[in-house]
Formats: C-alpha cells, sequence, structure tokens
C-alpha cells in the first residue's frame, strides 16, 4: 500500500511539472505572437510570465527587454523619470540574459538597444561617452559571433554618424578627458557599416534611414531621397517601424524643401 501511494506521488509530480512546463513554453511563445502582432505591452506580461515559470531562460529576458525598451522608448521626453525606470529594468533584464547566454547575439543588442536609449536621456557627457564606447564593444562583439548579424553593422554606423556630428572641440573633450574613442569617427565610415546591413538585409526600414541619414550629412541628397522613397515603399515588419516610417517622411520633406 506505502509504495503504491509512493508510485502515486511520483506520478502526480511528474505530471504537475509537465504541466508547468508547458504552462512556460506557452506564455512565452503567446509573448511571440503578440511581439508579431505588434501588441508590445502584453507581450511584454507574457515573457514576464515565461521568466517567472523559469528564471534562466536567457530569450525570455532578452524579448522582455525588447518591449520595455519599445515601451520606454515611446514615452514622451516630458516623462523622463517614467522612461528611465523601464529602460534601466531592460537593461537590467539584457543583462541577465548575457549572463545566462554570453554568445547570445540577441540578448547583446537588447543591452545595445537599451544603453542607446538611456544615452539619449541623460545629461551627464562623461556617461554618454561611457555608454557610447560600451555601444560599440557589444557591436563589435556581436559580429564576431556572428558576422552577419545586421543590427550590429546598423548599430556601428549610427554610433559613426552620431559622434560624426560632434563638433571638433567635442571629439576633442572625448580624446582628453575620457580616454578618446575605440575608431576614427567619420560620415564616411558611417555609410560604410549601413551598407553592410543593408547588403544582409536589403528590405529594412531602418537601414535605409540610416543610409539616407548619412547620404544627406555628406551633401548626396539624391541618393538620400532615393533611399527614403524605398523605406516608404516597404511594409511594416517590426514593432517600430511605423516610428521608423514617420522619421523618413520627415527627413525626406527636409531634403524636397533643401533642394
Amino acid at each position: 500500500m506505502r509504495e503504491r501511494i509512493k508510485l502515486i506521488i511520483l506520478v502526480t509530480s511528474m505530471l504537475f511539472a509537465s504541466f508547468a512546463r508547458a504552462q512556460y513554453s506557452d506564455a512565452f511563445d503567446e509573448g511571440l505572437a503578440l511581439e508579431k502582432a505588434f501588441k508590445t505591452d502584453v507581450a511584454l506580461l507574457k515573457f514576464e510570465d515565461a521568466i517567472k515559470e523559469n528564471p534562466k531562460h536567457p530569450k525570455a529576458y532578452t524579448h522582455a527587454s525588447r518591449m520595455l525598451s519599445n515601451i520606454g522608448g515611446r514615452l514622451a521626453s516630458d516623462k523622463q523619470e517614467e522612461k528611465r525606470k523601464y529602460l534601466e529594468k531592460a537593461r537590467s533584464y539584457a543583462n541577465k540574459a548575457i549572463e545566462i547566454n554570453p554568445n547570445d547575439p540577441d540578448a547583446r543588442l537588447a543591452h545595445i538597444i537599451s544603453l542607446g536609449l538611456l544615452s539619449e536621456i541623460s545629461r551627464n557627457p562623461r556617461e554618454k561617452v561611457l555608454d557610447a564606447k560600451l555601444i560599440h564593444a557589444e557591436a563589435k562583439k556581436i559580429i564576431e559571433i556572428d558576422s552577419l548579424y545586421e543590427e550590429a553593422w546598423f548599430v556601428l554606423g549610427k554610433w559613426q554618424l552620431e559622434l560624426s556630428r560632434l563638433s571638433w572641440f567635442e571629439l576633442l573633450a572625448c580624446k582628453l578627458l575620457f580616454g578618446g574613442l575605440p575608431e576614427e569617427i567619420s560620415k564616411q565610415t558611417a555609410l560604410t557599416y549601413f551598407n553592410k546591413g543593408l547588403s544582409i538585409n536589403p528590405n529594412s526600414i531602418l537601414f535605409l534611414f540610416g543610409q539616407a541619414s548619412a547620404y544627406a550629412d555628406l551633401g548626396e541628397n539624391e541618393k538620400a531621397i532615393a533611399a527614403l522613397e524605398k523605406a516608404l515603399k516597404l511594409p511594416l515588419s517590426e514593432p517600430d517601424d511605423e516610428q521608423r516610417k514617420d522619421r523618413c517622411k520627415n527627413l525626406l520633406r527636409q531634403l524636397k524643401e533643401t533642394n
């Protein structure tokens, strides 16, 4: 009788564990489906449910980080504290994913995105430069892991482009006060990186906007306009694509007004 009770307890435990794993898998899969449908807020809840079920799942942390960055990034500029809370949590989740799986490029990209958005709202020049160095290091690490990971090439392009817009005095200050930068800075190098990303994924609204921005900074307005017009014809494929198209429209209008 006692052996029979033990057997029943064992079978029940196994069934419960199996049910818990199925719940965890369902939560993560539901999160992915919601993310693809651009339902960011509810996707985040599902990914956090998956984390509760299995605190060692890097993909759940990675996707939760991306959703938090998306939500925080969309908040208005007058909601700085709320924005920072979302982005700090996004950074924390990305770091946890990297801790679990250091060679996951998706986790490192999630970290870069949170860092970039935090840097945008930082008022501390030293913090901005340190973030810029870390973003560069993360992008280079991703390329070491996977040279065809196109988002890393975009990050390097944007990194170059943003720093190339600093004045010579600001760049000198970076070198003298903050230990310099890991690469020489130029708009042409930014364009090279954007073009590399587009050679891997030619139908990315984000990469085409980056390419157009570099062309515009280099004074090649016709090429910039062609890139923007191509981007605007593409279908939405990511949650941020609608906002990216708005940026494309704004830049296109500016270029046509100056032509």
